[in-house]
């Protein structure tokens, strides 16, 4: 893997335009305006992350109306709001998650109603969703940038990924820290396009495998970022199976002795069964029944002492 240098705020801003440039060609939609409520936008990006927007807004709509309303979800158990969430990945601790919310915004205010967090400052938003548990960096950002205007790019998994991939993030970079380099090297204005391009790089089917063939060879640089996408999102990613054959090539010659040497173990196996014939003639001398016969015998000559005994009673 080529390391590529920390990118000053300026360098990482040329990239991502020309970067943007590459995304616009191929992902013309954009981000839909939605009219969520805040408690609905925390749900919602709980289904969005390492999701489609597609994807999510199925599910999400799909568990509005599988439930007769929110306190329905928070008393449902997890396996319960999974059979909504099934086509998304992880659904299980985004089933958890989703309910553990509901959970704490009940029993915090004993209602729903979140749209107070609108008003209040970054600092203040943040602490208030800081404080339901389970929540990851992504839902928090996302509720932060679209509920409350934030200057936010939420990040997740997969868009790290994407990131590291193309060269405006350090390998070893965690998503607090790609989020933080993502803002400070774009406009507010801008923040939530920027977000839905990159989200939609990270979890398409056809690319994003080469997010996760990251090896020692891979040419991180972000120099010619947008170079290696368009050739990415062109030629799609590299097919493996070459080496991957190579590699596999030897494991089947060395599984050849292994066959062999079962081959001989059966052999030695059957080598065996002359022994079995040696143990024929030890049960003919245990068949010696004759022997016993013959005590037998001597034991019936015993009978003329009792004759003996008749002779001195005639005496």
């Amino acid at each position: 893997m080529a390391a590529s240098k920390p990118l000053k705020s300026t360098d990482r801003q040329n990239v991502i335009k020309k970067l943007l440039t590459e995304l616009k060609k191929t992902y013309k939609g954009k981000p839909t305006s939605t009219d969520h409520s805040v408690m609905e936008s925390l749900i919602f990006a709980a289904c969005l992350e390492n999701s489609s927007f597609e994807a999510a807004e199925a599910a999400f709509q799909r568990l509005l109306d599988g439930f007769f309303d929110l306190n329905e979800i928070r008393v449902s158990s997890v396996d319960e709001i999974k059979l909504f969430l099934d086509d998304l990945p992880e659904a299980d601790w985004k089933a958890f998650r989703i309910r553990e919310a509901l959970h704490h915004v009940f029993e915090t205010q004993f209602s729903f109603d979140m749209e107070a967090l609108k008003r209040k400052t970054l600092d203040a938003a943040s602490k208030e969703l800081n404080a339901i548990a389970h929540q990851t960096s992504f839902i928090k950002n996302y509720v932060l940038q679209g509920s409350c205007s934030a200057h936010i790019i939420p990040v997740d998994q997969s868009m790290l990924a994407a990131l590291v991939w193309l060269g405006v993030t350090q390998s070893d970079s965690t998503i607090d820290q790609a989020a933080d380099e993502l803002k400070g090297a774009t406009k507010k204005a801008d923040a939530p396009y920027i977000c839905y391009l990159l989200k939609s790089l990270a979890v398409d089917e056809r690319l994003a495998p080469a997010f996760q063939m990251i090896d020692d060879e891979t040419d991180l640089s972000p120099d010619n970022a947008h170079k290696r996408l368009a050739d990415l999102i062109k030629n799609g990613p590299p097919k493996p199976s070459k080496k991957a054959a190579v590699k596999k090539a030897p494991a089947k010659q060395a599984a050849k002795p292994v066959k062999k040497a079962a081959k001989e173990a059966t052999k030695t196996v059957t080598k065996k069964k002359p022994v079995k014939k040696t143990t024929k003639p030890s049960s003919a001398k245990v068949t010696g029944k004759k022997t016993t016969t013959k005590v037998t015998k001597k034991v019936t000559k015993k009978k003329p002492a009792k004759k003996a005994t008749k002779s001195t009673r005639r005496r």
